[in-house]
């Protein structure tokens, strides 16, 4: 689903602005992320680009290098369009795994009495710390259970 949305961003892309793109991608842009090399991005097609994007990062980090471009190029409103296409991709992914956790199994045959059930390990815990900077999107854990109390601190 990621490269779906990589490729309509890079599609609504002109010439020289993909020309633009494809040379940032040869650049440091976020830390942690290599440059792709230049023989992999010389002739590249626009999903040649999005192939070689994921494969070469992952499919969340080529998201936030592709918005880190857009934002290098000063196309500010692809990289907000972006971002909010790809929050809302994962805020549906997450509601439909909690839909599917949620669904009750198909009705079996009863059965004799079950033996005790130990109780259900525990999750580990969530990260303590999370940051974003420049206008990115914060994808948090998703916390169940009775009661939990958070602190959230927002600077800006």
């Amino acid at each position: 689903m990621v490269g779906v949305l990589l490729l309509g961003t890079l599609e609504d892309l002109g010439k020289d602005d993909f020309r633009d793109f494809k040379w940032h991608l040869k650049q440091d842009n976020l830390d942690g992320c290599k440059p792709i090399a230049v023989c992999k991005l010389e002739d590249a097609s626009r999903t040649q680009i999005v192939t070689e994007m994921t494969r070469s990062y992952g499919e969340e980090m080529a998201m936030k290098v592709a918005v880190e471009i857009l934002k290098k190029m000063k196309n500010m409103k692809a990289a907000a369009e972006l971002t909010t296409k790809y929050a809302e991709m994962i805020r549906a992914a997450s509601s439909s795994s909690s839909a599917a956790a949620a669904s009750p199994p198909a009705a079996s045959p009863p059965a004799a009495s079950p033996p005790a059930a130990s109780p259900p390990a525990a999750s580990p815990p969530a990260a303590n710390t999370m940051s974003a900077q420049n206008e990115s999107v914060i994808v948090a854990p998703t916390v169940t259970g009775s009661s939990h109390t958070f602190n959230i601190t927002i600077n800006k």
